[in-house]
């Protein structure tokens, strides 16, 4: 399995990507382009919604890489209504901007969220369920960034849930998850898909879970 050693810190260049996100999610009051994502309630339910596929009991969630802490508002509502499973909500981003609207959004736990470069961070706490995409490091540093959240983040006997995003409008397609977290030795515990793209040869989302 990956370790956590062999890199230092994330690129600069990809750092100030990340930053410019913030005035671009912000520049709407909507609350699934503030969180990235460009369509509507349906389309989110059928593109996010596989996420709780994973919960199998009440617990913490953490969302790494949180916006505007409405994938957490959605995953805790899906949750409650389809497995009656009740998620306490935390997350972490690296914009503060977006990590205001967050603690907004969650006012009674906004004790909950830190702003934070999610690579480096060291949570003062471990989660039973932990949620990252793909996008949050470079794509040469997605396994020892997987390694790092499940040392750093996931409690044992916990999961950590990692998201690949296509793009219906762009006809890009997600990686298969699950194969990759296997490809770099990470036991693979389920996978799941969402949507479903314009030429209807698949999906638009994929997710895999691994159990720490």
């Amino acid at each position: 399995m990956p370790t956590n050693s062999g890199i230092l810190n994330l690129p600069d260049e990809f750092l100030s990507e990340v930053a410019a996100l913030e005035s671009q999610y912000l520049s709407s009051q909507d609350p699934r382009l503030q969180s990235g994502f460009d369509g509507g309630a349906a389309r989110w339910k059928e593109e996010r919604g596989p996420i709780i596929e994973a919960v199998d009991h009440d617990g913490t969630f953490m969302d790494v890489g949180c916006a505007n802490g409405y994938l957490l508002e959605t995953v805790s509502a899906w949750s409650t209504l389809e497995k009656r499973w009740h998620l306490i909500p935390y997350g972490v981003d690296i914009n503060p901007g977006l990590i205001v609207e967050a603690m907004r959004r969650w006012s009674g736990v906004a004790d909950h969220f830190w702003v934070a470069n999610a690579w480096e961070f060291a949570p003062p706490e471990k989660f039973d369920f932990v949620y990252s995409t793909t996008a949050c490091v470079p794509e040469s540093y997605l396994a020892p960034y997987v390694a790092r959240l499940l040392d750093r983040y996931v409690k044992p006997g916990g999961r950590l849930i990692v998201g690949d995003y296509g793009s219906k409008a762009m006809r890009i397609v997600p990686a298969n998850i699950g194969e990759v977290l296997s490809d770099f030795g990470f036991p693979v515990a389920g996978t799941m898909q969402g949507g479903r793209m314009r030429d209807k040869k698949g999906p638009v989302t994929r997710f895999a879970w691994l159990a720490n």
